[in-house]
């Protein structure tokens, strides 16, 4: 049986000394220019999503259905456009209410509870052995619509949970990708909003961009026999900055790269109004995005492996020197592997704070004009 094992979530902030607050506090720009900062756009809260305690009709088993429903929040909470109702506070909802609801409910009892909790889409589901395989199905029921949605794994009785949970969780958040909107009668953009703001970007004017965002990740202590210790490693294929320029590209950017030591420097000592003090490589970009992230430990449940990411970016204006957007986002995921659940978080976030940068753009850019805006249409 897999045992649950809850784990804090302790948070750690690095300062952003390189990537413009200490820039724009410090440097010659920052005493002739007044703050230009604009408040972060509003994320879209994308689908509320609660999980109930599946059904497990293993008797050597008694906790596996919550086991499975614990475990399969912690694989959703990182997901985009997915926003999950505490467990705490479905439990809390259901004992005010005197209900006591598993995976065995039905359409409306589902329907009941999620507008209780203020959910669109309640998932529900069991756990059983049929011969010598063991399957786990789960089903979708929009609280707003009374649509249902299924999935199902299956594998042999002997089969690692964990990893059956993980191939759930990723068929769950595909179908809720999928078949989202529908269950809850919603824009198809209520889980994606990439599509809707590439859209509303077609006819601007789009600026030369440069994105650095450094990144490490502190893994889990190790209990041994010397004092626990908590390893610090910085990442080689940085997460959140690769996630940011694949939003950027895919809606029609073009950004210009230079070698990040290079651009570690010039952040450093960069002065807004010395052109000259721009690295050569960002000779024509008019946009940095810069800034810095980070992954954590966060919990372990069974053998699945929660992490915790955070993610804070600056949008520096080359020709000002000011900075018109600061943002931050907080993420988690799970997975077997500590390294690619915090790899997933810092994804997460990355996305995130590429949907950002483009609702900022949307309220900024103008809409361009000349032979290309006509060819373009």
């Amino acid at each position: 049986m897999h045992r649950f094992l809850s784990g804090c979530v302790s948070t750690t902030f690095f300062a952003l000394a390189w990537a413009g607050l200490a820039l724009a506090a410090d440097g010659p720009a920052a005493k002739n220019a007044k703050p230009a900062a604009k408040a972060p756009a509003k994320p879209s809260p994308g689908l509320t999503v609660a999980i109930l305690d599946f059904t497990a009709s293993d008797p050597a088993t008694p906790n596996l259905g919550t086991e499975i429903a614990s475990a399969l929040s912690a694989m959703l909470s990182g997901e985009s456009g997915v926003t999950l109702v505490e467990r705490q506070a479905i439990a809390q909802t259901l004992r005010e209410h005197e209900l006591n609801l598993t995976g065995m409910v039905n359409e409306e009892q589902a329907v009941k509870v999620g507008k209780l909790v203020g959910a669109k889409i309640m998932v529900t589901g069991r756990a059983f052995k049929l011969g010598r395989d063991l399957f786990i199905t789960a089903k979708l029921i929009g609280t707003e619509t009374s649509l249902v949605e299924g999935v199902m794994v299956k594998d042999a009785a002997t089969a690692d949970m964990g990893t059956m949970v993980v191939t759930l969780s990723e068929k769950v958040a595909q179908k809720v990708r999928q078949a989202g909107p529908k269950l809850v009668a919603a824009a198809d953009d209520a889980v994606d909003p990439l599509p809707a703001l590439k859209k509303k970007l077609a006819d601007r004017r789009k600026p030369v961009l440069a994105v650095i965002v450094r990144e490490q990740h502190h893994a889990g202590a190790q209990a041994v026999t010397a004092p626990l210790t908590v390893t610090v490693t910085r990442a080689i294929d940085p997460a959140v900055e690769t996630e940011v320029k694949k939003v950027l590209t895919e809606c029609g950017f073009t950004l210009q790269d230079a070698a990040q030591n290079e651009l570690t420097d010039f952040a450093r000592s960069w002065t807004a109004t010395d052109i000259n003090s721009w690295p050569r490589g960002l000779d024509k970009v008019e946009v940095l995005v810069a800034g810095e992230a980070f992954s954590e430990f966060a919990a372990r449940i069974g053998n699945i492996v929660s992490c915790t990411a955070r993610a804070e970016i600056n949008l520096v204006n080359r020709s000002t020197g000011k900075i018109v957007l600061a943002d931050r986002v907080t993420t988690r995921a799970a997975d077997l592997s500590e390294n690619i659940a915090g790899k997933k978080a810092l994804q997460s976030a990355g996305r995130a704070m590429g949907i950002r940068i483009l609702e900022h753009f949307v309220e900024t850019l103008p809409v361009e004009k000349g032979e290309k805006a006509g060819a373009k249409k």
